[in-house]
């Protein structure tokens, strides 16, 4: 996608111009907006530069939001500060990845999309472009919500040096009902496209849709949620059936029938994945926790997830600082030398896995859970313990929190590493319960995000959260 790098200056442009207070101060472009969003071509460059704004989002606050708060890592012998404040719950205004700066810069890249494709004389894929432009936002806004609560609302495009820039926050139930339900919606009816591993589809627009529905507020709706799974498990998605189709979901082709969305990643393009590098270095950030390791053995001692996705205790070679080291492997493989370690974790181009058909069909088992259907919620969670050939769960249990539990252990060990946890402990409401023991995480407020420090000096309407 670096090719579109040129093209998202020019989109952004009046925008860069203007926001020294608001976001941040890049170069200042010279090329006039006005002489593109002309033809489809434009469309096309235009759509790649959001997916490129999406990429530089996510690449590392990606596991930093959805992961790393979470029970799954901890610190490394020797961490660094921004991981000891992460993982430690310790997180304060100059914490990275409490800057939302490159988030609303894709926001106001689709913001351009959203409104100029409309204007394009019509061709083909005209619909199915808008449709991704919007599903690119709501997943912005939605990530947005999730990690500071209270964001602002920006949903027209920064054309003009008149044109006000320092917002305040709006309620993230705000944010909700005017931005990210009605582009969902908008989006489902203008996509075309039934699947697309590195572009929104259909099959992507209602996997965001189920997770939204799940998200507790006043928009919560569990039976929204369930019929969203439901349509798409019709359109062409399969559970990989062996050890090793499951371990080449990560470590292949990544090209995967279970794969409903990911971000694309090309070494040549996009240079190496360092969201995924960090956790696969020679000095890895943070390590996988070994009460993950002997929580899975207790619970399914057959289940091959865990070992296949860490390494507990092995012995790195030359032992130039740490004699054992655990260490991810769910997308590369178990390295034994340093140098081929280093070296993978710079160079990797894996791709960024936003949906998979076991994380959903997992998904619909809570949602099932929560409209009183136990037997229903363990039917899913055996139909992904079958696809792995791990022992069934007892469809005759009928405490409701005791199948929540069961879901919650079965996603973390079948998502492990793939920015999950964190919010599945939230939404499941029990985040504190889980990492109070872990951290001391006791405080309902520091669920969420600090906003940095930086975002507020350059906009005093900004107020720092609750908590912090």
């Amino acid at each position: 996608m670096k090719t579109s790098i040129k093209y998202m200056l020019v989109m952004v442009i009046c925008f860069f111009c203007s926001c020294k207070k608001f976001l941040e101060t890049p170069q200042i472009s010279q090329i006039n907006l006005s002489e593109f969003w002309k033809t489809a071509k434009d469309a096309e460059l235009g759509l790649a530069a959001v997916y490129n704004a999406a990429q530089v989002t996510f690449e590392s606050d990606f596991f930093r939001w959805g992961e790393l708060r979470g029970d799954n890592f901890i610190n490394n012998d020797r961490p660094s500060a921004d991981n000891l404040q992460l993982v430690s719950n310790q997180l304060t205004s100059t914490t990275v990845g409490a800057d939302w700066s490159a988030m609303y810069t894709a926001i106001s890249t689709a913001n351009t999309a959203i409104k100029r494709i409309p204007a394009i004389p019509d061709f083909a894929l005209k619909n199915n472009y808008l449709a991704q432009a919007l599903s690119l936002r709501a997943l912005l806004y939605f990530y947005a919500v999730r990690v500071w609560g209270d964001v602002p609302k920006v949903v027209d495009p920064i054309e003009g040096l008149d044109q006000e820039l320092n917002f305040e926050k709006s309620p993230a139930a705000t944010i909700f009902k005017d931005i990210i339900l009605p582009d969902l919606d908008k989006a489902e009816k203008l996509m075309t496209t039934i699947r697309s591993l590195n572009n929104f589809s259909l099959g992507g627009i209602l996997a965001l849709k189920a997770h939204v529905y799940m998200w507790p507020g006043a928009h919560q709706n569990f039976t929204t949620a369930r019929s969203a799974i439901t349509q798409l498990e019709t359109d062409g998605y399969t559970l990989e059936t062996t050890k090793a189709g499951w371990i080449d979901i990560f470590r292949g082709n990544q090209k995967s029938n279970e794969i409903v969305f990911a971000l694309a990643w090309n070494f040549n393009e996009d240079g190496g994945n360092r969201g995924i590098g960090q956790f696969t270095s020679a000095t890895p950030m943070v390590v996988p926790s070994d009460a993950l390791e002997h929580k899975c053995r207790s619970i399914i001692p057959d289940d091959f997830r865990i070992l296949e996705t860490a390494a507990f205790d092995v012995k790195i070679i030359p032992n130039v600082e740490f004699p054992y080291l655990r260490v991810l492997t769910k997308y590369s493989p178990r390295f034994v030398a340093r140098d081929l370690q280093g070296s993978w974790a710079s160079t990797n181009d894996k791709d960024l896995i936003f949906f998979r058909l076991s994380g959903l069909l997992l998904l619909k088992a809570e949602a099932e859970n929560n409209l009183n259907n136990p037997a229903q919620a363990l039917a899913l969670i055996n139909k992904v313990r079958t696809a792995r050939g791990l022992k069934l769960v007892d469809v005759t249990i009928t405490d409701k929190m005791t199948v929540r539990n069961m879901i919650l252990d079965d996603r973390q060990f079948e998502l492990m590493g793939e920015g999950s946890r964190y919010w599945d402990l939230v939404r499941n409401n029990v985040v504190l319960e889980v990492m109070k023991p872990i951290n001391g995480m006791s405080d309902a407020r520091r669920i969420y995000w600090p906003v940095a420090q930086n975002v507020m000096n350059r906009n005093p309407k900004i107020k720092q959260n609750d908590g912090y």
